[in-house]
């Protein structure tokens, strides 16, 4: 069994060891980077992390009008580590992977066992909010931020996944699902390990488990998509891969800034992550580069605090210190409405 991970990043350098140490402490075999357009020095980071063998660094030149993580996507699929590999996860750097017990492959043997062969397997996400920090300190992502989300958030936006799957059983990747392949549809199982409907399955664009999964997961995605609020500041001047028009702004914000579950789930993984770190921390210019990394970040979000806007956007941060999570039928009048309204017969993002 292979399983390779993979992502696409711009000025992600503080976060790129951590990312890849925890995820190879997991079970993955590969990490795969595709890098562009880094003003941080992450692109000369992940060329020194690519001393370790199982780590591949590939700088491209978006071009076109495609989104660069589309782009990314299209060249990631030709990678002889993809075409090689019994299994693929497309996830962010401020995704990672958490897990009730064990680490991926046992999960995966585990699963076949009860449920025989499967091709995909949806990882939700859990989202972590910023607990009312104000900049980075150190420790790793996951030691950081512990506050997040309750377990029955209703909340669609909340319910989205990405999915770990066998690259052979469908047409192409995606950024959240891969696509499908005409007249044959994969097998997918929920991440409590069920399977998941035939409609869910034939479905490309429906991307949210909400009403389709339980809270007893035995894997998911932390999803620390703000961090703190001067971290959130250079985010959002660096803008999204795969949505370059959508403003970060208060309402990104809102959307993710759970706080009111204390979940420490992952700090039984963390140890292993350690190791993993101190390895890569280990190999040569690695720790000189994650410091030059960390600086420019630094920099930058002084330099972006002399903006009056930003500066006021800042501020505004710091009066919504968490987000309120709506009741069920709150959240079901909502879906219920934007169904109608929208036309779109899926589950809302």
């Amino acid at each position: 069994m292979t399983i390779v991970g993979v992502t696409c990043q711009r000025d992600d350098g503080p976060y790129m060891a951590e990312w890849i140490a925890h995820h190879l402490a997991a079970g993955f075999d590969q990490m795969l980077v595709l890098s562009h357009d880094c003003s941080d020095g992450s692109d000369a980071l992940l060329d020194a992390l690519s001393a370790d063998e199982r780590v591949t660094h590939l700088p491209f030149e978006p071009r076109g009008k495609k989104t660069v993580q589309w782009q990314a996507l299209n060249i990631a699929r030709k990678h002889p580590l993809i075409e090689a590999a019994d299994w693929v996860l497309f996830f962010d750097c401020d995704e990672f992977i958490c897990l009730a017990e064990g680490d991926l492959p046992s999960l995966l043997k585990s699963l076949e066992a009860e449920q025989g062969q499967f091709d995909a397997l949806a990882l939700p996400w859990r989202f972590f909010g910023s607990a009312g920090q104000q900049n980075r300190e150190p420790g790793l992502t996951p030691e950081r931020f512990t506050k997040a989300a309750p377990d029955d958030l209703h909340f669609p936006l909340a319910h989205l996944f990405k999915t770990l799957f066998r690259p052979q059983a469908f047409r192409k990747m995606g950024v959240h699902r891969p696509r499908a392949k005409p007249h044959k549809p994969a097998r997918w199982l929920a991440p409590d390990g069920r399977p998941l409907p035939d409609h869910f399955a034939t479905n490309d664009s429906a991307i949210s488990l909400y009403g389709l999964s339980s809270t007893t997961r035995r894997i998911w995605l932390n999803h620390y998509s703000l961090r703190s609020a001067g971290e959130f500041i250079v985010k959002r001047d660096r803008g999204l891969p795969n949505h370059s028009n959508r403003e970060i702004d208060l309402v990104y914000w809102a959307e993710r800034n759970w706080n009111t579950a204390e979940n420490r789930e992952i700090l039984t993984m963390m140890d292993a992550t350690h190791s993993e770190f101190d390895k890569l921390m280990a190999l040569p210019r690695v720790a000189e580069r994650l410091t030059q990394c960390e600086k420019w970040h630094e920099t930058r979000a002084v330099e972006l605090m002399t903006d009056s806007d930003t500066l006021w956007l800042h501020f505004r941060l710091g009066m919504l210190t968490g987000s309120t999570p709506p009741s069920s039928a709150f959240t079901s009048a909502f879906v219920q409405a934007h169904r109608h309204h929208s036309g779109r017969g899926r589950n809302c993002p």
